[in-house]
């Protein structure tokens, strides 16, 4: 994922971002939202970086200097299912990384989706038929959960609610393990964000602040400042501030502190096997190493983990094509391995 406000056009930037961090864990589908003049526009597809230029060259020209984006694992061959995931009324726009991990099966979608389509709301995800892991509601139709979220902030908002406190309060009723980019029109200057276990960093420059999933997008930028998001956190970022709260309904399942020792164990080990692996290899192994009733912030470890081995010349990474989420679509896989004396 990858958020920008600021003073200069945000698309150029959303996409650089997308770009440096596709083939981490993401590359099957993209998508970018900004907004301007009380309204945001969106543009997203299955594919890759390439394949969202090559749709849509105009997506470098969406307007506004505040915007999200998004790049996502594999999934159905429908742009639809793309990220980030408008509200009913467009009003509300939204976008997550994570799963539902401990939480699978104990979070009830169902009744918000229910309440929205007594409303007469309708469902740009909807599919008859189910996908992975995603909810079936007792229509039958099969959602994508990030919608039924982003509906459920337009809903708690009102007309005139604080976008963080909305996303905020979704995500403690709708839980999961994940991190989230939103925007709403009645705040055009402002990007609200939020943090349980999975990776989010912010930054900033002189123009404006930046969010991403993994610090390698914010060093392309040459920030001033690279920085965590603080676990179980809700944020608000705008050109000249940010602000944090805390996020209290997920605090009880944190550890107190992380195995960083036997998680850099694990890693190098892995390492030492003279195989290359992708980031999910690691992000698996370095999750083995907390205890399994707490949320672990594994793949944020990784992140940073690689990271260092990257300045430090330890590591070198490549990328390679694998099956895309389209038909004929290919999806960048970076992958690392030590470098060899």
């Amino acid at each position: 994922m990858a958020a920008y406000a600021g003073n200069r056009a945000a698309a150029p930037i959303l996409f650089r971002m997308l770009q440096s961090q596709e083939a981490l864990g993401g590359g099957h589908y993209n998508g970018i939202a900004t907004i301007h003049e009380g309204r945001i526009h969106l543009i997203k597809v299955v594919g890759s970086t390439s394949e969202l230029l090559r749709r849509y060259p105009e997506v470098l020209q969406l307007p506004g200097t505040v915007g999200i984006a998004h790049s996502r694992t594999p999934g159905i061959d429908s742009d639809a299912w793309a990220q980030p995931f408008f509200s009913h009324d467009e009003k509300v726009i939204y976008c997550a990384n994570g799963a539902a991990g401990r939480f699978k099966g104990k979070t009830d979608y169902n009744t918000p989706y229910m309440q929205d389509k007594a409303e007469g709301f309708a469902y740009r995800t909807a599919i008859a038929e189910p996908a992975d892991s995603y909810p079936v509601m007792k229509d039958g139709a099969c959602v994508h959960s990030s919608e039924v979220v982003a509906n459920t902030i337009r809903r708690v908002m009102g007309e005139n609610g604080p976008l963080r406190k909305a996303l905020g309060a979704a995500v403690s009723v709708l839980k999961s393990e994940l991190a989230a980019l939103a925007l709403a029109v009645n705040e055009p200057d402002t990007v609200s964000a939020l943090r349980i276990n999975q990776p989010l960093m912010w930054g900033r420059d002189d123009d404006g602040f930046y969010l991403a999933t993994s610090a390698f997008a914010l060093e392309n930028e040459r920030l001033q400042w690279i920085n965590p998001v603080p676990a179980c956190s809700v944020m608000t970022v705008g050109r000249k501030t940010i602000e944090f709260e805390a996020l209290s309904t997920y605090l009880p399942l944190m550890a107190p502190c992380d195995p960083v020792t036997e998680i850099r164990r694990t890693l190098e080990a892995m390492l030492d096997t003279g195989e290359d692996f992708c980031v999910n290899d690691f992000c698996v192994a370095a999750a083995k190493c907390w205890p399994p009733e707490v949320l672990a912030p594994a793949n944020m470890t990784v992140y940073e983990f690689l990271r260092e081995k990257v300045h430090c010349g330890a590591i070198e990474s490549f990328v390679v094509d694998t099956k895309g989420s389209g038909a004929g679509l290919t999806a960048p896989q970076r992958r690392f391995r030590k470098v060899r004396a």
